[in-house]
């Protein structure tokens, strides 16, 4: 037993060396994301595929962008807006409940995220809505959005695009639509 001892003492120092870096190289990354002007830890960044081919389709032809960020730059961030290239408006969207109805509205005031916090923007929830597309997004196609904090910085993600039939929310009141819009974005 005395020979084991000793085996184990080196194997538990050698783990608590190793748990030592680990936990140095952890805080390291935030850090590096912050100097390369990156923000956020992305994960799962998918847009829904469009339904409908872009030529039937009119200029108010919508979807939904959903992703979890993790605020890895040491501050409190606000994102305050988004742009993509194929969408003439880019709004921060939240869900609320009208009345037992799900209604889809722009979320005032942005997305506050606090340092190292994680917030999620999924369907039926808080997103990223693409209106007025230029192009029809096929399964599989990638499309980049860029996210605008309330400093002025910004952070592109790449997110994948997906079939996906959808929440079911309402449009509610959205200046960016006709009153003869149809009753849920199916995102």
């Amino acid at each position: 037993m005395k020979k084991f001892l000793p085996v184990l003492s080196t194997a538990a120092l050698t783990g608590l060396l190793l748990a030592g870096c680990a936990s140095q190289e952890q805080a390291e990354p935030a850090g590096e994301h912050a100097a390369e002007g990156e923000f956020f830890a992305v994960e799962d960044p998918w847009i829904k595929a469009t339904e409908a081919s872009m030529d039937t389709a009119s200029d108010d032809t919508m979807t939904g962008a959903f992703a979890h960020l993790t605020n890895v730059s040491g501050e409190d961030q606000t994102i305050v807006g988004a742009s993509a290239e194929m969408a003439d408006v880019v709004e921060l969207h939240e869900v609320v409940d009208d009345g037992g109805v799900n209604v889809m509205q722009e979320k005032e005031g942005g997305f506050s995220v606090a340092a190292d916090a994680r917030y999620e923007l999924n369907p039926g929830e808080d997103h990223i809505m693409l209106m007025e597309l230029t192009d029809d997004i096929q399964p599989g196609d990638v499309v980049e959005i860029t996210l605008e904090l309330d400093s002025g910085a910004n952070q592109a993600i790449e997110f994948v695009a997906k079939e996906f039939v959808g929440a079911q929310e309402n449009y509610g009141d959205l200046e960016h639509h006709d009153e003869d819009a149809p009753t849920d974005d199916g995102h």
